[in-house]
């Protein structure tokens, strides 16, 4: 029981951290085990949009905050799946995040990026639709984002639909989405064969 709380604790301030992050220029990676697991990597940087919003409206963040953004990074990279997190300044910070999951096991990264089965046993790679009200936000403060997805399946995968950039050419290959704009929305749904 504890185990299970120390767990949900650190999940949710994990995604209380991140909530407010986004990422800016990346590398991410799903490589998707024939039973089902699979293991996640996102490499990059994010930018803490609250912190971009003081910045435009003030001009400069102040010492305080950026010695609050500096813990922000510190209290990240106390998380198990958190591989570096380094403030870099000017709101902005050098992550890296790697993980494994379980057959069914939902992954949330970044509040953006998300894995989930659904109850027929359907997964879905995806990333959140934004409202257009974020995407304006994100414009006039000058967030872009510029990065790629790259999604490995095994061979007893049956691929529902998918809006790849790129895909594999005679099964060899991954799944992949050159993220260039706030617009593009990388989904893959999916199968497990027998």
């Amino acid at each position: 029981m504890h185990k299970l709380l120390a767990l949900s604790t650190a999940a949710a301030l994990t995604a209380l951290l991140t909530a407010c992050l986004v990422p800016e220029r990346f590398s991410a990676s799903v490589d998707v085990q024939p039973d089902g697991s699979y293991s996640y990597r996102f490499d990059g940087t994010v930018v803490n949009a609250l912190a971009v919003m003081k910045l435009r409206k003030q001009g400069v963040l102040s010492e305080k905050d950026h010695r609050d953004l500096a813990e922000q990074a510190q209290q990240l990279s106390r998380e198990p799946e958190v591989k570096k997190a380094v403030y870099n300044g000017n709101a902005r910070y050098a992550l890296e995040i790697a993980g494994q999951r379980k057959p069914g096991e939902g992954l949330r990264l970044l509040d953006l990026f998300t894995v989930q089965t659904d109850r027929n046993g359907v997964m879905t790679i995806a990333a959140k639709p934004l409202k257009d009200k974020e995407k304006r936000d994100f414009a006039q403060l000058g967030i872009t984002m510029n990065g790629n997805l790259k999604v490995s399946l095994p061979r007893n995968a049956e691929v529902l639909s998918q809006n790849a950039s790129s895909t594999p050419t005679l099964g060899l290959g991954s799944y992949s989405w050159k993220i260039g704009s706030l617009n593009v929305r990388p989904e893959i749904r999916l199968r497990f064969r027998p």
